[in-house]
């Protein structure tokens, strides 16, 4: 009780102090997901016999309207930028650091926000120097491979295998395919999705991974989100079964739940993105560069957001858990009483992505406050400064 009563105390002190006003915004760091990209697999056909849509990209590229949004995304940020007097002008190369995945969709991502960003600016996409392998600092596997941490991590994985529901939405997925015309239901007689079992994948140098159902349920249904993000014809957004916000809402749990059995995890999580957020906590320590940027995958953003130990949010208007172009913006601010953290997630509406609207000022992106544990926020959002830094495990 007693504990309560000072928790209490010290978060009503907190806003008394904090005159938003006030603040000055000394350093921003955002952690991204690449904008809208083609399916990531090349086999689908053989799901459906339906006649599936064609892309204009190789699997796994961001397409031309993927960059165009990422520029509107850009140029809203330099926009909030500008209107906190933050930087002027071009940046000095020591200010900005905009850093990128070695994939082809998540360079062109970041190099989209900086053309829009720091227009005419010049700004360099920074990336590991090895571009054919995948940068080891969004590399999202298990660093500790030992196999008592390992049998722990398939343990969790398997518990929330044995916890996940997925019966109505694979009946609807397979309703949607007509999965039993597909060759996979003639030649491999997988007929409904419902009835196999998913095997947990563990492998050394690899992503934690799951075979069967809902391996297979996400890459299809991704690839009707993709479809619907890129404003094709309703006709050909899952050749038009897909009719309402509610079998939306029913068949993407299965991209929840893929997210959420390989990268939501206890301990998994903490050392997967062990390299990303080491590197960000020394971003902070530093208190330079002013501006980063860092483009990676739906995996790094579950697994660093999990790793941070942040609070349960829920995003609106959204189907994906980490949304295709979203954005965690973590923020540094100042007065004369001291230095405070706020955290966004700042991300587009799937209404947004479909409509291909430009985000500015005054017809913004989503955004939700993100609370950490162990730095409990003022009304307004903020928490403080040295509590944050407190929470850095990885010094």
């Amino acid at each position: 009780m007693a504990g309560n009563i000072i928790a209490l105390l010290c978060l009503v002190a907190l806003c008394k102090a904090i005159d938003i006003d006030t603040l000055k915004l000394e350093q921003v760091l955002i952690l991204s997901r690449h904008n809208v990209r083609t399916p990531l697999t090349a086999k689908l056909e053989s799901y459906s016999s339906k006649v599936w849509p064609k892309w204009n990209a190789s699997a796994g590229f961001l397409t031309e309207k993927g960059a165009r949004l990422e520029g509107y995304m850009g140029k809203y940020i330099a926009e909030w930028l500008d209107s906190e007097d933050f930087i002027e002008g071009c940046p000095n190369e020591d200010e900005v650091l905009i850093y990128a995945n070695t994939k082809r969709r998540t360079l062109d991502t970041a190099k989209a926000f900086a053309e829009s960003a720091f227009q005419n600016c010049n700004l360099t996409v920074q990336h590991y120097e090895n571009i054919e392998v995948f940068d080891p600092l969004f590399l999202p596997i298990l660093h500790n491979t030992t196999e008592a941490f390992k049998n722990q991590v398939r343990e969790e994985m398997e518990n929330k295998l044995r916890e996940m529901n997925l019966t109505e939405a694979y009946i609807e997925l397979s309703k949607i395919l007509n999965l039993r015309t597909s060759d996979i239901c003639k030649k491999l007689y997988l007929c409904e999705l419902h009835l196999r079992r998913d095997e947990i994948v563990l492998e050394d140098g690899e992503e934690p991974n799951v075979s069967g159902p809902l391996d297979i349920g996400n890459s299809i249904v991704d690839s009707f989100i993709m479809s619907y993000y890129e404003g094709m014809p309703t006709s050909e957004v899952a050749w038009g079964e897909i009719e309402t916000d509610h079998q939306w809402n029913l068949i993407s749990q299965i991209c929840k739940e893929n997210q959420n059995i390989r990268f939501n995890l206890t301990k998994g999580a903490k050392d997967i993105a062990r390299p990303l957020v080491k590197y960000m906590f020394d971003i902070f320590k530093e208190g330079n560069p002013k501006f980063t940027l860092l483009v990676g995958h739906d995996s790094n953003m579950n697994s660093v957001i999990r790793a941070f130990d942040f609070k349960p949010f829920v995003l609106p208007e959204q189907f994906e858990p980490f949304p295709i172009g979203g954005k965690v913006v973590f923020q540094k601010w100042s007065d004369i009483s001291g230095q405070y953290l706020k955290v966004e997630y700042v991300y587009p509406t799937t209404k947004q992505l479909r409509n291909g609207d430009r985000v500015t000022l005054l017809q913004p992106p989503k955004k939700v406050v993100l609370e950490l544990n162990g730095c409990e926020i003022s009304q307004s959002g903020y928490c403080p400064w040295t509590d944050f830094m407190k929470l850095n495990v990885y010094s």
